[in-house]
């Protein structure tokens, strides 16, 4: 009789002993390291309705948020974290990529089978792209060329990449 009770015992301190050290555990991961302070949340901006990607110009003083459902670009001043121009674009503008010389930003838009063309200088349309460069159906994606002489849009539904000459703002021949 006196065996069964020491059991009991041991499997009580057993358990505390676990439970101590799940308890310290989740004390120890509950504490932020300090190396992850410069990963903290600085700012929350508040852009257009449903952002969906992001770019940067090549000095990092701007990020270009694309906005899914309203169909504009947010040009976010990165020192101030506040919202210096919004740009209407196409519908459903998804992709966003800025030209090696930040002169540029190329955005997709998916619903409307175009890709905008902004001039960062002034924040609006280049003259004479009101209307957008036409691709392939549901252009998603963009990137620049690290050159910046060619631009490529990735086209969902045809599975095709639309291949832009940057000079021109036309798709390059044999595309």
């Amino acid at each position: 009789m006196l065996l069964r009770p020491a059991v009991v015992v041991i499997r009580r301190v057993v358990v505390a002993l676990v439970l101590s050290v799940f308890v310290g555990v989740t004390a120890i991961a509950q504490t932020t390291p300090a190396w992850a302070a410069q990963y903290d949340v600085t700012a929350t901006i508040t852009v257009g309705d449903s952002p969906s990607l992001v770019a940067f110009s090549p000095d990092g003083t701007k990020a270009y948020v694309t906005n899914w459902l309203d169909g504009t670009v947010s040009v976010i001043n990165t020192t101030t974290n506040t919202v210096t121009a919004t740009i209407t674009v196409g519908f459903n503008p998804s992709g966003v990529a800025v030209s090696p010389d930040g002169t540029t930003a190329y955005v997709a838009n998916f619903s409307s089978d175009t890709v905008s063309v902004i001039d960062t200088a002034t924040n609006a349309i280049k003259a004479g792209f009101s209307a957008g460069i036409t691709v392939g159906d549901g252009p998603a994606f963009v990137a620049v060329s690290p050159d910046g002489t060619t631009a490529y849009v990735t086209n969902y539904n045809p599975n095709t990449v639309s291949v832009i000459d940057t000079a021109t703002n036309a798709i390059k021949a044999g595309f």
